[in-house]
């Protein structure tokens, strides 16, 4: 793995209507743990099926907040692994959403590191891109989602693939609009393809282009 660093001013540079996000996010987590524990207590008053079926739906509930939590702003960092981070926000929708589907997850990254606030804006518009990948696919058809993040001096290049076929008739709008927005932000631009080997999805950002994307951004604000 090849060590590439993008400079920034990292947290300092957060918006307030991002601040606004994460404490957003923060609520849904703790609303999370208080679903999980009205359910753990009631499986502890049960007996038989409903105490197994109050105990999965726990688990699963707790396997989502996990999935949700991968997705917060790093805490207290100025810069952030995309390795790790994106490894973690990998492992946590696994076992939320593509596990029990049957749909493998790979993950191939090279060592970036990049600005805090750049680093979750791109484990946004990963999380999607396999949410999309794993929400359009045709129902009961295992697979592989294959996410590489390569660095390569002042650019990133996120690519996820996916080798199942679409549901028919699906048209991913909302999910393609949001994707493109949050590469914009950072000067980026995501760009898809379908073959007979399944379909790609490769977002590209530049150090040059995430800052003056920010510079913008913080003039407009």
């Amino acid at each position: 793995m090849l060590a590439h660093g993008f400079h920034g001013n990292g947290r300092d540079a957060l918006q307030p209507s991002l601040r606004l996000v994460e404490e957003i996010s923060h609520r849904v987590v703790n609303e999370y743990a208080e679903a999980i524990a009205t359910l753990s207590m009631a499986a502890g008053r049960a007996e038989g099926p409903a105490q197994d079926a109050l105990r999965a739906a726990a688990d699963r509930l707790h396997d989502h907040a996990d999935a949700h939590r991968s997705l917060l702003p790093p805490a207290g960092a100025t810069t952030v692994s995309l390795t790790d981070h994106i490894g973690a926000i990998c492992s946590a929708h696994t076992r939320a959403n593509l596990a029990d589907r049957n749909i493998r997850l790979i993950l191939k990254a090279d060592d970036v590191c990049v600005p805090a606030d750049y680093g979750w804006r791109i484990g946004l518009i990963i999380a999607e891109l396999i949410r999309n990948a794993s929400r359009h696919r045709a129902k009961n058809t295992p697979g592989l989602i294959e996410v590489r993040i390569a660095g390569a001096g002042d650019h990133i290049l996120c690519l996820v693939s996916d080798s199942g076929r679409s549901e028919p008739g699906s048209a991913p709008g909302r999910e393609l609009r949001l994707i493109s927005s949050l590469a914009a932000e950072l000067g980026g631009v995501v760009r898809w393809s379908s073959t007979q080997r399944g379909k790609f999805a490769i977002a590209q950002f530049s150090a040059q282009d995430m800052r003056a994307a920010r510079a913008t951004a913080t003039v407009s604000s």
